[in-house]
């Protein structure tokens, strides 16, 4: 990559099929996850995102036969997210494949999971996730 930038396409991921909608909400299925993966892959994608977007509201782990499979379709960095609280579920999915992990609602909650996770993999390899959107009356909110 010679240019100074990443194009990171992010795959939301609900009962193993990637959806999309507005801050959570309204979700429509828009695919399979390996299917969409790897045709970003070949359409120039720097990384691929796979974030499961309940597993922390449904108190679960991530599902790494997800991640499996997306990692062995990928010729790119793997960045993980959803549903990791510590450092065992920062273990489980790197080895499961996953290059990066991504940490949303626990870093909020409890900032020592960055730190943990780092000492875990090293920093360069933990993401901070949040979707944020712009109020022009408050400026930006997160949503978890």
């Amino acid at each position: 990559m010679s240019e100074a930038r990443w194009i990171i396409p992010c795959l939301d991921v609900r009962d193993g099929r990637v959806v999309k909608g507005v801050a959570f909400r309204g979700m429509v299925d828009v695919g399979d996850p390996v299917a969409l993966a790897r045709r970003y892959d070949r359409e120039g994608a720097d990384a691929v995102a796979l974030l499961d977007i309940t597993a922390t509201v449904e108190g679960r782990e991530t599902f790494v036969d997800v991640v499996r499979a997306v990692r062995a379709a990928l010729s790119v960095p793997l960045i993980v997210g959803g549903g990791i609280r510590d450092r065992a579920d920062v273990r489980r999915i790197r080895a499961a494949g996953a290059d990066f992990v991504a940490i949303g609602t626990a870093a909020v909650e409890r900032p020592e999971v960055v730190e943990a996770a780092a000492e875990e993999v090293g920093a360069e390899a933990v993401v901070v996730a949040l979707d944020a959107a712009w109020d022009a009356g408050r400026g930006f909110s997160a949503f978890f």
